[in-house]
C-alpha cells in the first residue's frame, strides 16, 4: 500500500499515525499540491488528498473511508476504532466534530489565504471561525478520562491530536491554550507516542 499526502494534513497524518500504531506497512508519497494543484486528479477525481493505492492499484479517498477500510486490516495490533455499539459511535462523533473544526478552520485561513485582499468577505471569515470554535468548545467540554473515551486511547484522540496540533502550528490564537486546557493536554500527551513522533506534523 502507499498513502499519498502530507504529514501537514490533518487528515493524511491522522492515517499515518494510526497505520503506525497498527505496525501496517506502507509506502508514503509526500505529494504538494500546492506545488502542483493539478497533480491530485491522477489520484482523486477531486484533485485532493489523502489518497491510498492498495496493492492491486485501487485508489481510496477521503480519510475517513480510508480509515474505515485500515480499520480491517489484519495487524500486528488491534485498530484504535471501536468495532461496534454506543463506544464506535461516540468515537465517530467526536472524529466528525474533530474534523468538522479542521475543514471550518482551513476555509477561514483560506478566504484570506487564497482570495485577493479586496474580496475578502470578512463577515463570512467570521461565521466560519465561530463554526470552529463552537466544535473546539463541545470537544473541550466534554469528560476525559483521560481519553476522549474513557481509559484507553482510540482515533478521536488521535484525530483530535492531529486537528489541535495542527491549529496551534497555523491558527494558534484560535486554540490558546487557556481556553482549551484539555484539548491541549490530550494533544500534548498524544504528541509524545512513538507513533506521533514517527508521522511529526510538517511545515507549511
Amino acid at each position: 500500500m502507499k498513502l499519498i499526502g502530507r504529514n501537514f494534513s490533518p487528515y493524511t497524518r491522522r492515517i499515518a499515525i494510526e497505520m503506525a500504531l497498527r505496525g501496517i506497512k506502507h509506502e508514503r508519497e509526500y505529494l504538494v499540491l500546492a506545488d502542483n494543484p493539478k497533480a491530485g486528479f491522477a489520484y482523486n477525481p477531486l484533485g485532493r488528498l489523502p489518497v491510498l493505492v492498495l496493492d492491486d492499484g485501487a485508489q481510496l479517498i477521503e480519510s475517513g473511508a480510508i480509515l474505515d477500510y485500515v480499520s480491517e486490516l489484519p495487524a500486528p495490533r488491534k485498530s484504535t476504532m471501536p468495532a461496534k455499539g454506543k463506544r464506535r459511535r461516540d468515537c465517530l462523533q467526536v472524529m466528525a466534530l474533530a474534523t468538522g473544526v479542521a475543514d471550518k478552520a482551513i476555509a477561514a485561513m483560506y478566504e484570506v489565504g487564497k482570495r485577493p485582499a479586496e474580496k475578502v468577505h470578512e463577515p463570512y471569515r467570521q461565521h466560519l471561525l465561530s463554526q470552529a470554535t463552537g466544535g473546539l468548545k463541545a470537544l473541550e467540554a466534554r469528560t476525559y478520562g483521560p481519553w476522549a473515551l474513557g481509559k484507553t486511547m482510540t482515533q478521536a484522540d488521535v484525530t483530535l491530536a492531529v486537528v489541535v496540533s495542527f491549529l496551534q502550528a497555523r491558527m494558534p490564537d484560535l486554540v490558546p491554550a487557556k481556553a482549551y486546557p484539555r484539548l491541549t493536554a490530550l494533544a500534548a500527551r498524544c504528541e509524545a507516542l512513538p507513533a506521533f513522533k514517527a508521522h511529526p506534523l510538517e511545515k507549511a
